[in-house]
């Protein structure tokens, strides 16, 4: 089972600290809204639920080291293994005979770290691999469909 690149790690504090950014945004507008329009039970809500969604965003902050541990994924001549979480664990098989399609997108956190998510469908079922490099991508996408095109030939 191969590991994902170190600077996923990064990507994932990145996304991590742009949630709670976002959150502090959300709940210091609707504080704002609720005292003025004077929902007084609404009002003391809030701040309790706006701290408890931070919280959570910085327990997965410090969560990151675990999750790293356990996102691996393998390819065989047969199939593709995807295992993820630490908490609730996963692991994914898809066999090779079923994929239709491997996509490789790359949103805004992503190209800052010159990485790419693989994305890999079947006709019930899409998997991804959180992040690869370039060429690691590139080797993916193509051993996968050359894989599956032998698998549909074979039939």
């Amino acid at each position: 089972m191969k590991k994902l690149p170190e600077s996923v790690k990064t990507v994932w504090l990145y996304s991590a600290i742009i949630t709670i950014i976002v959150e502090i945004i959300i709940f210091t507008i609707a504080t704002i809204v609720v005292k003025y329009l004077d929902w007084k039970y609404v009002e003391y809500i809030l701040p309790v639920l706006g701290t408890i969604l931070v919280v959570l965003a910085l327990v997965d902050m410090a969560s990151i080291p675990y999750r790293y541990a356990f996102h691996q994924y393998a390819i065989h001549e047969d199939r593709v293994e995807i295992k993820k979480g630490f908490i609730f664990r996963e692991q994914a098989t898809v066999p090779i005979a079923r994929v239709q399609n491997v996509d490789i997108e790359q949103g805004p956190i992503l190209r800052h770290k010159n990485l790419y998510k693989i994305s890999i469908y079947t006709s019930a079922d899409s998997h991804e691999i959180a992040a690869v490099t370039k060429g690691e991508s590139e080797n993916i996408k193509t051993q996968v469909m050359r894989l599956a095109m032998e698998a549909r030939n074979a039939r």
